[in-house]
């Protein structure tokens, strides 16, 4: 939109100027927010490569004694006992709002995680080791989804925020400015004109009386 557009009147000049200072308080209050998100991204970006270590080094766990108990038992054993067991695992998820931004919640319900479907007695120690160490690291990973949400919540918030404030820098403030200085320089040239005319008018008057004497 071209500033030339705007009509340069004196209301619209007061209007520019009332409108061109709330832009700038919204430009300072989105540059605040910006700096508010990045803080809480980061600090849930150093709990997520936390846990992500941690999660891979229990899965690698998990994985060393399945393989040791696939040795031990065969893999058709480990197989059958795999597929006699119902699903039941069972999550609770919710929202939670942080800085304007809805972030996901995600729990397991630890009372559906199914018992052991083996006695320690007659299976492999190792396939009970992996259970029990898969049983532990469960909620991690589900923990580890959860961030990975509020992680692209917050990102895609960010750069939501970024868009309005490069708009407002690249658009909306320099179309302010410039109608501002427009009518401001319309309304000057105009005053000049009007105080160059009553300057001629006094003369011409001056003048009228001198000659009527």
């Amino acid at each position: 939109m071209s500033s030339r557009k705007v009509l340069p009147t004196k209301i619209n000049l007061i209007s520019m100027r009332n409108q061109l200072k709330l832009i700038r308080v919204i430009k300072r209050l989105l540059e605040n927010k910006r700096e508010v998100l990045l803080i809480y991204l980061r600090t849930y970006v150093n709990e997520y490569e936390k846990i992500y270590n941690e999660v891979n080094e229990a899965l690698r766990g998990v994985y060393d004694s399945y393989l040791k108990a696939v040795v031990d038992e065969g893999i058709s054993n480990i197989e059958m006992i795999a597929s006699s067991q119902v699903s039941s695992l069972q999550l609770r998820s919710s929202t939670k709002v942080i800085f304007g931004v809805k972030i996901p919640v995600t729990e397991i319900d630890e009372s559906t995680i199914p018992p052991k479907p083996f006695s320690e007695v007659e299976i492999s120690p190792h396939l009970s080791e992996a259970f029990d160490n898969m049983k532990a690291t469960l909620v991690k990973v589900i923990k580890l989804v959860e961030l990975e949400s509020t992680i692209r919540s917050l990102v895609a918030e960010l750069r939501k925020t970024q868009r309005l404030i490069n708009a407002i820098d690249t658009s909306i403030l320099p179309f302010y400015n410039s109608s501002v200085k427009y009518i401001r320089s319309i309304l000057n040239d105009r005053s000049r004109e009007e105080f160059v005319r009553l300057k001629v008018t006094r003369r011409i008057l001056q003048r009228r009386r001198e000659s009527g004497r």
